[in-house]
């Protein structure tokens, strides 16, 4: 037997030698022998705990033991005999007590989790059993048994919560003896890291008694600082962080406290008098009694990220804490400080987009300082804050010394999105603040200042490029002669940001050939075969920021692009070196950018020499998916078929074999364990997922070259349409598997988005019989198909922001091929997904909204801005109920009959439960919606099902003012009942009482405004809900006018007009008056005409807004036509004398024009 064991011994010893050769001889040895016989293989694993002295092949022996028992991938446990697994764990169990190493009372541990875990033992639970051990095992108080107790409880928190939660009494109670003062530091910080993973499986009632023992954890870390061990304080510090991204109930009590500590950790670990005293310290090491701990950088930013994630968390009771805000600003603005003389050059890179950025490790504490700034003023808005910052601002950057001029530039640009609205009308006064900056000695201070000016040219759109291009431009400018090549850089991608933000062209014309001079300069006596680093970055900003010159000046740029065309081929002609592979990109970009912006006569051309380049590189280059030029030339594909639209068809044959073979590649998939780390080294360099027991390494880049191929081609076939067609099955070939890539959902994005247009492209080569032969029952195979693809995608689906797109889609489908393709099999998938989804939306909008109860709370009494994370997520549902009533509405349009029977049966008991009062208004809303379209195309026999269900919410939800939303969905929805129930008698009855209530909602809105009693979201809301009440008014009068007392209703219609913006209904109402003009109505006329002044007035607005159309305003010159017959001159003025004089302006354009 101990031949046996030397022998298993040795070969473990070869499985850890570096030499490749011989370890792969040895690996592939021991595989051979765990396949013939996994029984002796697996127990001599265990063996060599006491056989070998060597503790590596302990070491290696037990992770290999774990692997091989839990691994889904090596299942050897399940082909061992039931009597060596239950020596395997007898055994383990017997050697567990012996261990005086920690380490490999881990690694037992672990064996013992994970076998529970995976349940792999149909005998008694071995977790609880174990745990049992455990706890007697503590009883002596042994350190190394307590340190190994709170590991494995650690562990099991993670994949055997429910054996703890039988123990919660005895654990709190051991929690609370091992972090007192008197214990050892070590045990203290383990129990720390234990207790932080423990809170989370309890109560929300359990979780806040814990606040007594944050305390003693915070204490803790301090001690662990002032010992030495900064490490083991990192591991705390990390898992209160994360027990506070999760939960915020142990803190609440003791916020004071941790703002003192960790403003302290911040501070370098500096203590007063007080606190000295406090401390059991020698008299030698307390002669100075503000004594100076040195802490690391890594350490004081972990702190920090307490604090600010402790705000993000609760934000209303750090609010109500005084003094926190303040500090946590002040500690921000301090790290920004944090710089100093050293590396003022070196320490930049060029990164493969558009930003310079320092990579100086120094430069950690401005991220960190930049950061918090920005997740506060995001959280909170200006209003709380900029006070503060504002009193600081002008001492920072007045300041003799650079860094903390640096310090307040940083401030401005973290602070500037959170706080647009706060700084928007002090804008100038910033700006005179930060442009003398610009021409600072310092290159640090000059180069943020031009940050700052590009962080301020998106976040005050369009403002500062409509107000200030003549204030900020020219400072710019000056600059191209800075003595830097990262300044000139910075300016050439501060100029863009700039400039894609321009609206009026005509503002910065005077001033373009001057920026156009100085970045062409940038070109000169270039060498592009000998081109050094500083030339390439320099010239690959300016390219860029020539290419949104181009946009932003469109036609006006004709008279550069000669020249800037040359210059671009000479580019991608003569730099071909792996270092200029940017440049090149960079350079087809801009060349197709240009083309866009001043139109195919000037750009076809020049189009087809550049297509060769860009063929060529594809083809005949090394360029693979991290090749920084590859982004470029598919961006580029994208632009100039744009501009050449069918002339762009032929290269369609050179370019679909590039893209179906960017969008094949390998996705180099590596899978591990989750549990064996000794494996995972593997994933170095690797982006990742979990699913289940696995990890999925893939790499990100191939992802991302495989979107943007995916997103070329979607492009390709919107811009090219039926001309796309002989493209189209090997494209939905190559897709279809796609649609469910759990790795990257941009894949997934691109792929369901595709599936329609494609189909768009068959029915589109069809109708213009573009392709011949094409039988019906191939387009109804293709629409099953792809139908039944993106359902399953749908409901696999479980991000929500995709959701929307990809129901979307299924609308499309529908749309695109109408009642041709829908029956009985695959509307049942469609159900299917309508029913799950409108479940799961409403589980999660309840989900959501549960979660944030506490955080609603204080944002009422706070008056904070709301959770954005909430905000979000509701606007994602929304969009998601969006897409399902677009759905219903393509489905009801084009196949009613079928759809029918499984909407009533499947889809209308959800959406009549969620069209009630005690509903979420979003849900509601849209449910309106759905059964709007029901209505519109229903069965005059089922209108009256449909009525009922409309008729009792409608009513309740006009009688409330609080959300202006669904007041317009459930006026439409009455709207769309008047119309539809032209005949039916059901409606007649109930005309006059909806007519009614219709002018009630009316009249409540209207005082409701006035008195200002109420908030709403959005005006706009107000606005369409009572076009929608008036239009419904309107259509009561006119389709059930015998029904309704029609002399008193009409009047009130009118008097209502006009609508102010719903378009669709403006066109139905002005149509329905002209033809009450020409019937001579006297109800809408009144007695001697005397309403034809607010019938002037209706059309006047509707003309002035550009509400009608083309055809309803001929209907309206005609009339009029006939009144400037009729009526002279000064009676046209009297009726228009109270118009306001830009609407009687209006008018008069109009008569004199007729």
């Amino acid at each position: 037997m101990n031949e046996n064991l030397a022998e298993f011994e040795d070969l473990v010893q070869m499985l850890l030698i570096p030499n490749n050769e011989k370890r792969g001889i040895a690996e592939e040895q021991y595989s051979k022998y765990l396949n013939q016989d996994p029984d002796s293989c697996l127990k001599y694993l265990l063996s060599m705990i006491n056989f070998s002295e060597n503790p590596q092949v302990v070491s290696l022996s037990l992770v290999l033991l774990r692997r091989n028992i839990v691994s889904e991938f090596n299942p050897y446990w399940f082909k061992c005999s039931e009597e060596t697994q239950n020596i395997l764990k007898e055994s383990l169990f017997e050697e567990y007590p012996k261990q005086k190493q920690f380490y490999f009372k881990k690694l037992i541990a672990d064996l013992l989790i994970s076998i529970d875990r995976k349940s792999l033992l149909n005998k008694e639970n071995n977790t609880e059993e174990f745990l049992i051990y455990l706890f007697k095992a503590i009883e002596n108080n042994s350190e190394l048994e307590l340190q190994a107790f709170m590991y494995i409880i650690r562990e099991m928190c993670i994949y055997n919560p429910h054996i703890l939660l039988s123990k919660i009494e005895e654990l709190s109670k051991l929690f609370s003896n091992c972090l007192s003062s008197e214990v050892n530091l070590g045990i203290r910080s383990f129990t720390t890291n234990t207790v932080c993973g423990f809170i989370p499986l309890l109560s929300n009632e359990m979780q806040e008694e814990y606040n007594i023992l944050v305390p003693s954890m915070v204490e803790v870390i301090w001690a662990l600082i002032e010992n030495g061990d900064q490490d083991l304080a990192e591991n705390c510090l990390k898992s209160l962080i994360q027990l506070a991204t999760i939960t915020i109930k142990p803190f609440k009590k003791q916020t004071n406290l941790i703002l003192e500590y960790m403003l302290k950790i911040n501070e370098n670990g500096k203590e007063n008098e007080n606190e000295n005293e406090n401390r059991n310290k020698n008299e030698n090491e307390k002669e100075n009694e503000n004594y100076e701990i040195e802490i690391d950088l890594s350490l004081k930013l972990l702190a920090v990220e307490l604090l600010i994630t402790f705000f993000e968390t609760a934000s209303g009771v750090v609010v109500e804490t005084e003094g926190f805000l303040t500090k946590l600003v002040q500690c921000s603005i301090q790290l920004l400080t944090n710089i100093d003389e050293s590396s003022i050059i070196d320490d930049f890179e060029f990164d493969n987009n558009t930003n310079l950025t320092f990579i100086n490790e120094e430069l950690s504490c401005v991220s960190k300082g930049e950061s918090i700034l920005k997740r506060i003023t995001m959280q909170l808005g200006g209003e709380l804050i900029l006070k503060d910052i504002f009193n600081l601002i002008p001492d920072l950057l007045g300041s003799e010394f650079w860094n903390y001029r640096f310090a307040g530039l940083s401030t401005l640009e973290s602070i500037s999105e959170g706080c647009r609205k706060a700084i928007l009308p002090e804008l100038e006064t910033v700006l005179q603040l930060v442009l003398p900056l610009l021409s600072d000695s310092h290159f640090r201070v000059c180069y943020q200042a031009i940050n700052t000016i590009e962080q301020f040219s998106t976040d005050y759109y369009p403002y500062l490029q409509n107000d200030y291009p003549n204030l900020i431009l020219p400072e710019l400018i000056k600059l191209f002669d800075y003595d830097s090549y990262l300044i000139k850089a910075n300016v050439c991608a501060c100029l863009t940001r700039f400039l894609q933000k321009i609206e009026k062209p005509k503002i910065i014309i005077e001033i373009v050939p001057n920026i156009m001079d100085n970045l062409l300069k940038l070109f000169a006596n270039t060498d592009y075969y000998s081109q050094g680093k500083e030339e390439i970055i320099i010239q690959g900003q300016a390219i860029s920021t020539i290419a949104a010159m181009s946009i932003a000046i469109t036609k006006s740029f004709l008279i550069y692009y000669p020249r800037v065309i040359k210059l671009m081929k000479r580019v991608l002609k003569e730099a071909t070196s792996k270092e200029q592979r940017l440049l090149c990109g960079k350079a087809i970009d801009c060349v197709a950018i240009i083309g866009r912006a001043t139109g195919h006569e000037n750009f076809e051309n020049d189009a087809l020499e550049v297509m060769q380049i860009m063929i060529h590189a594809q083809e005949n280059s090394d360029i693979n998916s991290d090749d920084p030029k590859l982004p470029y030339i598919l961006r580029a594909w994208e632009q100039i078929a744009v501009v050449l639209e069918e002339r762009f068809v032929p290269y369609l044959e050179v370019l679909m074999p590039l893209v179906w073979q960017q969008v094949c590649q390998e996705i180099d998939l590596i899978v591990v364990d989750k549990f064996d780390k000794s494996s995972q080294e593997e994933l170095i360099g690797r982006q990742v997922i979990e699913f289940g027991d696995k990890i999925i390494g893939y790499r990100a880049a191939v992802l991302k070259s495989i979107g943007k191929a995916l997103k070329l081609c979607l492009s390709l076939v919107q811009i090219l349409g039926h001309h796309f067609v002989q493209y189209v099955d090997k494209t939905l070939e190559i897709i279809l598997p796609l649609t469910s890539c759990i790795y990257d959902h941009k894949i997934r994005y691109y792929c369901s988005s595709l599936i329609p247009e494609l189909f768009h492209s068959i029915i589109d080569a069809v109708e213009l019989k573009t392709v011949n032969n094409l039988e019906k029952n191939v387009l109804d195979e293709f629409f099953a198909e792809s139908l039944k693809v993106i359902c399953r995608a749908v409901i696999q689906e479980r991000k929500q922001d995709l959701l929307s797109s990809q129901l979307l889609a299924i609308s499309d489908l529908v749309d695109y091929y109408g009642n041709e393709g829908i029956n009985n099999s695959n509307i049942t998938s469609i159900i299917e997904v309508l029913e799950n989804e409108i479940k799961d939306s409403v589980h999660r909008r309840e989900q959501f909204v549960q979660k944030t109860i506490e955080g609603e709370k204080y944002i009422d009494e706070s008056g904070l801005n709301g959770d954005s994370i909430l905000r979000q997520n509701l606007q994602e549902e929304n969009e998601i109920f969006q897409a399902i009533y677009q759905i219903i509405n393509s489905l009801s349009k084009e196949s009613y009959h079928v759809f029918y029977p499984h909407f009533q049966k499947a889809i209308l008991p959800y959406v009549s439960e969620l069209l009630k009062l005690n509903n979420s208004p979003i849900n509601s809303q849209n449910s309106f919606y759905a059964l709007s379209s029901m209505i519109l195309h229903c069965e005059t026999n089922h209108f009256q099902l449909y009525w009922e269900i409309i008729k009792e919410n409608g009513i309740q939800w006009l009688q409330q003012t609080q959300h202006m939303d669904v007041v317009q969905a459930a006026a439409y929805t009455l709207g769309v009942c008047a119309q539809r129930a032209e005949n039916d008698q059901s409606f007649k009855k109930d005309a006059t009482e909806i007519a009614n209530l219709l002018i009630q909602s009316l009249q409540s809105i209207s005082e409701l405004q006035i008195q200002s009693k109420i908030g709403f979201d959005d005006d706009l809301d107000i606005v369409l809900a009572k076009d929608h009440l008036i239009s419904s008014l309107g259509k009561i009068c006119y389709y059930h006018s015998k029904s309704i007392p029609f002399s008193e209703l009409a009047p009130v219609w009118l008097q209502s007009l006009p609508l102010e913006q719903e378009t669709d209904e403006v066109e139905w109402n002005i149509k329905q008056l002209i033809k009450y003009i020409i019937e001579n109505n006297v109800f809408i006329l009144g007695e001697n005409n005397q309403n034809l002044s607010k019938i002037f007035q209706i059309f006047a607005f509707s003309i002035q807004h550009d509400l009608v159309n083309k055809e309803v305003e001929d209907l309206i010159v005609k009339l009029f036509q006939q009144f400037k017959n009729e009526y002279q001159s000064n009676q046209i003025e009297s009726l228009i004398m109270d118009f306001n004089q830009e609407l009687k302006e209006v008018f008069i354009e109009f008569w004199k024009g007729l």
